[in-house]
Protein backbone atom coordinates (compact mmCIF):
# COMPACT_ATOMS: atom_id res chain seq x y z
CA UNK A 1 0.00 0.00 0.00
CA UNK A 2 1.20 3.49 -0.87
CA UNK A 3 2.37 5.53 2.13
CA UNK A 4 1.09 9.02 2.82
CA UNK A 5 4.26 10.82 1.66
CA UNK A 6 4.25 8.98 -1.65
CA UNK A 7 0.52 9.55 -2.04
CA UNK A 8 0.87 13.29 -1.41
CA UNK A 9 3.85 13.62 -3.79
CA UNK A 10 1.90 11.84 -6.51
CA UNK A 11 -1.25 13.90 -5.98
CA UNK A 12 0.57 17.25 -5.67
CA UNK A 13 2.42 16.60 -8.93
CA UNK A 14 -0.79 15.59 -10.72
CA UNK A 15 -2.94 18.58 -9.72
CA UNK A 16 -3.54 21.14 -12.45
CA UNK A 17 -1.13 24.07 -12.28
CA UNK A 18 -3.36 27.08 -12.40
CA UNK A 19 -2.95 30.81 -12.62
CA UNK A 20 -3.80 31.61 -9.01
CA UNK A 21 -3.22 35.31 -8.46
CA UNK A 22 -3.02 34.98 -4.69
CA UNK A 23 -6.05 37.22 -4.16
CA UNK A 24 -6.83 35.28 -0.95
CA UNK A 25 -10.59 35.40 -1.58
CA UNK A 26 -10.75 31.66 -0.93
CA UNK A 27 -9.58 32.26 2.66
CA UNK A 28 -13.15 32.85 3.76
CA UNK A 29 -13.57 29.10 3.47
CA UNK A 30 -10.48 28.26 5.54
CA UNK A 31 -11.15 26.73 8.93
CA UNK A 32 -9.29 26.47 12.21
CA UNK A 33 -8.17 23.07 13.45
CA UNK A 34 -7.97 21.62 9.96
CA UNK A 35 -7.24 17.89 10.09
CA UNK A 36 -4.02 16.99 8.31
CA UNK A 37 -1.83 13.90 7.96
CA UNK A 38 1.44 13.54 9.85
CA UNK A 39 3.70 14.33 6.89
CA UNK A 40 1.78 17.57 6.28
CA UNK A 41 2.23 18.46 9.96
CA UNK A 42 5.96 17.76 9.70
CA UNK A 43 6.31 19.86 6.54
CA UNK A 44 4.49 22.79 8.16
CA UNK A 45 6.52 22.53 11.36
CA UNK A 46 9.79 22.43 9.42
CA UNK A 47 8.75 25.33 7.17
CA UNK A 48 7.85 27.48 10.18
CA UNK A 49 11.11 26.70 11.93
CA UNK A 50 10.19 23.90 14.28
CA UNK A 51 8.92 24.40 17.79
CA UNK A 52 9.49 28.18 17.81
CA UNK A 53 6.14 28.76 16.12
CA UNK A 54 3.11 27.10 17.58
CA UNK A 55 -0.50 28.06 17.04
CA UNK A 56 -0.97 27.97 20.81
CA UNK A 57 1.24 31.05 21.31
CA UNK A 58 -0.30 33.24 18.63
CA UNK A 59 -1.09 36.83 19.44
CA UNK A 60 -4.66 38.04 19.89
CA UNK A 61 -4.96 39.22 16.28
CA UNK A 62 -4.15 35.78 14.97
CA UNK A 63 -6.51 34.10 17.41
CA UNK A 64 -9.38 35.85 15.63
CA UNK A 65 -8.37 34.35 12.27
CA UNK A 66 -10.44 31.43 11.07
CA UNK A 67 -7.35 29.50 10.02
CA UNK A 68 -4.44 29.37 12.42
CA UNK A 69 -2.05 29.91 9.51
CA UNK A 70 -3.70 33.02 8.10
CA UNK A 71 -1.40 36.04 8.34
CA UNK A 72 -2.97 38.53 10.77
CA UNK A 73 -1.11 41.42 9.10
CA UNK A 74 -2.33 40.89 5.59
CA UNK A 75 -4.30 38.70 3.28
CA UNK A 76 -2.00 35.74 2.82
CA UNK A 77 -1.32 32.21 3.97
CA UNK A 78 1.75 31.78 6.18
CA UNK A 79 2.32 28.23 4.94
CA UNK A 80 1.33 28.53 1.27
CA UNK A 81 4.37 26.61 -0.10
CA UNK A 82 3.65 23.66 2.22
CA UNK A 83 -0.13 23.99 2.52
CA UNK A 84 -2.09 20.76 3.08
CA UNK A 85 -3.89 18.85 0.35
CA UNK A 86 -7.32 20.31 1.06
CA UNK A 87 -5.92 23.82 0.62
CA UNK A 88 -4.30 22.80 -2.66
CA UNK A 89 -7.67 21.61 -3.93
CA UNK A 90 -9.22 25.11 -3.77
CA UNK A 91 -10.08 26.09 -7.31
CA UNK A 92 -9.33 22.68 -8.80
CA UNK A 93 -12.26 20.58 -7.57
CA UNK A 94 -15.92 21.20 -8.21
CA UNK A 95 -16.89 21.49 -4.53
CA UNK A 96 -14.18 24.11 -3.75
CA UNK A 97 -14.48 26.59 -6.62
CA UNK A 98 -12.38 29.72 -6.95
CA UNK A 99 -14.54 32.56 -5.55
CA UNK A 100 -13.57 34.74 -8.51
CA UNK A 101 -14.23 32.01 -11.06
CA UNK A 102 -10.66 32.17 -12.33
CA UNK A 103 -9.91 28.48 -12.30
CA UNK A 104 -11.41 26.69 -15.25
CA UNK A 105 -9.43 23.43 -15.14
CA UNK A 106 -10.92 20.93 -12.72
CA UNK A 107 -9.35 17.80 -11.26
CA UNK A 108 -11.77 15.03 -12.30
CA UNK A 109 -10.47 12.62 -9.65
CA UNK A 110 -11.11 14.93 -6.68
CA UNK A 111 -13.54 12.58 -4.87
CA UNK A 112 -11.19 9.61 -5.35
CA UNK A 113 -8.22 11.66 -4.11
CA UNK A 114 -10.11 12.60 -0.94
CA UNK A 115 -11.26 9.02 -0.41
CA UNK A 116 -7.64 7.86 -0.54
CA UNK A 117 -6.49 10.75 1.69
CA UNK A 118 -9.02 9.78 4.37
CA UNK A 119 -7.40 6.38 4.84
CA UNK A 120 -4.45 8.07 6.57
CA UNK A 121 -4.60 9.21 10.18
CA UNK A 122 -5.50 12.89 10.34
CA UNK A 123 -5.33 15.27 13.28
CA UNK A 124 -5.20 19.01 13.78
CA UNK A 125 -1.80 20.71 13.90
CA UNK A 126 -2.23 21.13 17.66
CA UNK A 127 -3.10 17.47 18.17
CA UNK A 128 0.01 16.36 16.25
CA UNK A 129 2.08 18.83 18.28
CA UNK A 130 0.67 17.50 21.58
CA UNK A 131 1.41 13.92 20.54
CA UNK A 132 4.98 14.89 19.69
CA UNK A 133 5.44 16.64 23.06
CA UNK A 134 4.05 13.66 24.97
CA UNK A 135 6.38 11.31 23.06
CA UNK A 136 9.37 13.53 23.91
CA UNK A 137 8.33 13.63 27.56
CA UNK A 138 8.19 9.85 27.67
CA UNK A 139 11.47 9.53 25.77
CA UNK A 140 9.92 8.18 22.57
CA UNK A 141 11.05 10.90 20.18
Amino acid sequence: MEGEREFLRRVYSSLPVLGCTGCYDCAGRCIAELRIVRSEYEAIREYLGGPIFTPTIRDARQMAARCEFADPDGPKCLIYPVRPLICRLFGVVEWLPCPRGRMDVLEPDGPRIMEQYRRFERRSFREWMRQEEVAKYHGNS
